[in-house]
């Protein structure tokens, strides 16, 4: 029986046989603890309303504010690398909810997909929108979450009922130390907010007479429950009225246009400058899978390091070159010879 000799095979055979190498080792499914770069998100979306006006079109079709968050929060999870976290949170009325702890984005792929094709509407427990409440909600939440998460926060910005300048809440913490995006989603054109059917079919639209267009004094404070009684108790109008939930002053403006809806960018732009986070519009899904993957927003973590890649794209390349043309390898050979010489 004649002894196989590796040297007695030509430059193509010795390919081929190195491909097989690396295709077993890649079977085997090597991996490494490595150093990597990865991100650790937490995505908010805004779900009253005003999100679900459809003012962005996507291949032809009209598609609302909330669908079209949605689609960009997964076009960032399948870009983020093995080893990332995301967490997941609604927004209404004045709190964001962190609804899914951080999940490694590999190993919990679909359950984070999933969940997020299935935020709605429907799952808000309130109809207000106080946009300034949410927000610090959502960076207070954030830092609970771990010291190198980043906020991507979806909202139009739109305030239901208007806002009173004087009753909103202040950021106390430091700009920054929670980073993070701030995502106007929407066009600046007003549009008219829907109703929808339990099918998401448009029925109507929300009338000025149907919506709250007073600003009131009904803002969240952190007082005491003894010193909010007492307040209740002197803060009242001649008429009986309670001055915290009542309207702003005995003549208050009207927002004649509080059935309307728009991207509230000067608002955005300056809550974001005021808690740190960064501005950007939402204009197609895939811009805010590059901003969630950009350099900066980066962590550098040791991890488990899928090493198969590395094995079969070499693999690959070999047995592409197997199928060249028999003057390319007489080629090769002739130039190794020369070399040698």
């Amino acid at each position: 029986m004649q002894r196989f000799k590796f040297s007695s095979l030509n430059l193509r055979g010795r390919m081929m046989l190195a491909s097989v190498v690396l295709l077993a080792i890649t079977m085997l499914s090597p991996s490494a603890t490595l150093p990597r770069r990865v991100f650790d998100w937490f995505f908010v979306l805004d779900i009253t309303q005003s999100m679900n006006v459809r003012d962005y079109t996507l291949d032809g079709k009209s598609i609302s504010r909330l669908e079209l968050s949605k689609k960009a929060m997964r076009e960032a999870l399948r870009d983020l690398p093995c080893g990332s976290t995301v967490a997941l949170g609604m927004f209404t009325e004045r709190g964001t909810q962190n609804i899914v702890r951080p999940l490694e984005v590999c190993a919990h792929f679909s359950a984070l997909d999933q969940t997020i094709d299935h935020m709605d509407w429907r799952m808000a427990w309130a109809a207000d929108s106080f946009i300034t409440h949410g927000v610090l909600s959502g960076i207070e939440q954030a830092a609970k979450l771990g010291p190198d998460v980043y906020l991507a926060f979806f909202t139009d910005g739109h305030q239901a009922p208007p806002s009173n300048p004087d009753y909103l809440p202040k950021f106390e913490g430091k700009p920054g130390e929670v980073g993070g995006i701030l995502v106007g989603t929407g066009k600046e054109e007003l549009s008219r907010i829907p109703k929808l059917d339990e099918h998401d079919n448009i029925i109507g639209y929300w009338e000025l007479e149907e919506v709250m267009r007073f600003a009131t004094f009904g803002m969240f404070t952190s007082k005491s429950v003894h010193e909010m009684e007492k307040d209740m108790e002197v803060e009242e109008d001649d008429d009986g009225l309670n001055r915290r939930n009542a309207s702003h002053g005995r003549n208050p403006a009207e927002d004649t246009k509080a059935n309307l809806s728009g991207l509230n960018e000067k608002e955005l732009k300056q809550l974001a400058e005021t808690t740190g986070l960064k501005y950007k519009r939402l204009d197609a899904p895939h811009g805010f899978a590059r901003d969630a993957t950009a350099t900066g927003m980066a962590t550098w973590r040791s991890g488990k390091t899928d090493l198969r890649p590395w094995f079969a794209l070499p693999a690959l390349l070999l047995i592409l070159a197997f199928f060249m043309p028999p003057r390319f390898f007489d080629f090769v050979q002739q130039h190794l010879r020369f070399k040698k010489r």
